[in-house]
């Protein structure tokens, strides 16, 4: 089954799609087909009459993510109702077209998961990435990868929107296999992760340069940095920032289920531009394969229906689109896998103000349109404010001005952040399950700001910040514990991020709390595990949440509620497994913005 998100008269639908012999592609409601044939079956002289089909009648839902969420039971239906509708329109009745969907060509398609939980793209999965590589002598085989914001997300024939000289002194952009799950789970084994998918959709990985022009003095250094910024923790937002972009990961143009596809490791992937093919690839070359992904990351954080992970490119990386090419209204970026389908977009460069904006009324990426339009647009007080209701979280990294002393993390002047999923966060007074791989925690008192409204080019960010809390953030150090020397930097740089992407553990205190001043620096930090307790200060950041919101604003509009976290400080402390193996209450307290607290205990694998 082809199955697709779409606009039609200003509404979001879905619908799966249908050819009939005339080549026609159609995309069929499934709510309005059953209608359909529960109307012609009632007819006396109707050749199912006495065999009326039955779905799921009026529980069909009104979108792809929520359909998707009936897991098997949903699939199993729609599978059905499918295999009736083409017999019965190649054999019966073809009005049902017309009257139950519309032309493909009618409707403005959107990506299949137009707003994804989880967008986590794997980077350096193939062999290409250390292939002539002498200096490489192992590998470790876990997943890197980052986590995209919803407004990355387009469908197809939406643009590639490059602002702030992001495209120069090149773009770049690759094909790349996305598998959508279906199924929610947690500790999935490796013979079962296939289970869990619903299917595959092609994800263009597109990139661009501006958190590198952005450092100053680099604006000429294309994608080069100087020394200072030359931890693997920039380079990270400096090209992983390059990717989060609004529009810069279109999706599509159809979630294809996986009996469509016999064999996912053998499809062929092309990358062309304007029709001239640039790159052609096959999807056998991943290093680590959908199975052992799933069962990785479900170690220790959960999947849910409507998740997206693309497995990075198996070519070339980083396909060049040279600003000529890029200014051309013609150009059409092209990523095609065999039996899963061809996404064009053409390329937008938006220009001619200091700080160009992108009307977010019509803006490519429909999470964010939707939202410009809504009254869900902004939260209008703190106490209007819940955890569960954030769709980013971000976390600044090397942000103290002891990190040189401790890790070798230079102060900059462009904030260093990367952000993760959501689930990661969760309410004080939380149950947090400490997954099973886990060992010793890093536990650590932080200051979060959260945002108050849909916001982009942010140049004040103290302006859509909606109140201050503290975070009590946990730091798994068994990934850490998992790197075989000698590592790449990015093995070892990236399990500080993974360490905080399992489920709940990032602690939002139990206030919001506005300041009108925004006076957040100069006020004690205390955390408190047992009888160690340990204190801080604000003040021992260097990049406030201003400095954060106004540079991630510049290339990645923030969403309402979203959370942005400062980072660790020296306000830390260490805790075993023997520790919290029969609970652990942790807590900590910011001067002014109240207190937070969670009890940590084991995972239960079979709970």
């Amino acid at each position: 089954m082809r199955l697709a998100s779409y606009l039609f008269e200003g509404t979001e639908r879905w619908g799966f799609v249908v050819e009939p012999s005339d080549g026609t592609a159609w995309v069929i409601e499934p709510g309005r087909a059953e209608a359909f044939l529960t109307t012609y079956a009632s007819i006396p002289s109707s050749g199912i009459v006495a065999t009326r089909p039955r779905f799921l009648g009026d529980a069909w839902p009104g979108t792809l993510t929520e359909f998707l969420a009936l897991e098997d039971t949903g699939l199993g239906e729609l599978s059905r109702l499918v295999a009736h509708v083409e017999r019965f329109v190649e054999q019966t009745d073809a009005t049902l077209l017309p009257r139950a969907g519309h032309r493909v060509d009618e409707v403005e398609l959107l990506a299949p998961v137009p707003r994804p939980r989880l967008y986590w793209g794997l980077v350096t999965n193939s062999p290409s990435f250390v292939r002539n590589r002498p200096n490489i002598n192992n590998l470790n085989l876990f997943p890197l990868g980052h986590q995209r914001p919803q407004g990355a997300a387009i469908g197809p024939g939406e643009p590639v929107t490059m602002k702030h000289g992001h495209h120069l002194p090149h773009m770049a952009y690759n094909v790349e296999l996305a598998v959508v799950i279906g199924k929610a789970g947690r500790d999935i084994p490796l013979d079962r992760a296939m289970d869990h998918v619903a299917g595959y959709t092609v994800v263009n990985d597109t990139s661009g340069s501006y958190y590198y022009r952005a450092v100053p003095g680099n604006i000429e250094n294309g994608y080069g940095l100087p020394e200072q910024y030359n931890d693997w923790l920039y380079q990270a937002t400096a090209s992983w920032g390059g990717k989060k972009a609004d529009t810069l990961s279109p999706m599509g143009p159809y979630l294809v289920t996986k009996d469509e596809v016999a064999d996912p490791y053998n499809l062929l992937m092309y990358t062309r531009q304007s029709g001239r093919t640039r790159d052609r690839a096959h999807t056998a070359a991943s290093l680590l394969g959908i199975e052992r992904v799933i069962h990785w990351y479900t170690s220790f954080a959960s999947l849910y229906p409507g998740d997206v992970i693309h497995f990075g490119t198996m070519g070339v990386d980083g396909l060049p689109v040279f600003p000529d090419d890029s200014a051309d209204p013609g150009t059409r970026l092209e990523v095609e896998i065999e039996h899963v389908g061809t996404l064009v977009n053409p390329v937008r460069i938006v220009g001619g103000t200091a700080r160009p904006r992108v009307p977010m009324e019509s803006h490519p990426s429909y999470a964010i349109r939707e939202l410009a339009t809504s009254e869900a647009r902004r939260v209008n007080a703190p106490d209007d404010w819940a955890v569960d209701s954030a769709r980013h979280f971000y976390t600044s990294f090397g942000n103290d001005r002891v990190a040189r002393e401790a890790a070798g993390l230079a102060e900059l002047e462009v904030p260093r952040f990367l952000n993760g999923p959501a689930s990661s966060l969760a309410a004080s007074g939380s149950r947090v399950e400490v997954p099973a791989r886990a060992g010793d925690i890093i536990v650590s008192i932080e200051l979060a700001a959260v945002v108050a409204e849909l916001a982009a080019d942010v140049e004040d960010g103290r302006s859509v910040v909606l109140g201050y809390t503290p975070v009590v953030a946990l730091c798994d150090l068994s990934f850490a514990d998992a790197v075989v020397e000698p590592a790449r930097a990015g093995e070892r740089g990236i399990t500080a991020v993974y360490g905080r992407w399992a489920d709940g553990f990032n602690i939002v205190g139990e206030h919001l709390v506005a300041l009108d001043a925004h006076d957040w620096r100069e006020r004690a930090m205390t955390l408190t595990i047992g009888d160690r307790v340990v204190h801080g200060t604000t003040s021992q950041y260097v990049a406030g949440p201003e400095e954060l919101v106004t540079t991630i604003s510049s290339m990645i509009t923030l969403f309402p509620g979203d959370v942005i976290t400062l980072g660790a400080t020296a306000t830390r402390l260490r805790i075993s497994r023997e520790e919290y193996e029969h609970g652990l209450v942790v807590g900590g307290e910011i001067e002014g913005l109240g207190t937070v607290q969670a009890l940590l205990s084991p995972r239960n694998q079979q709970s």
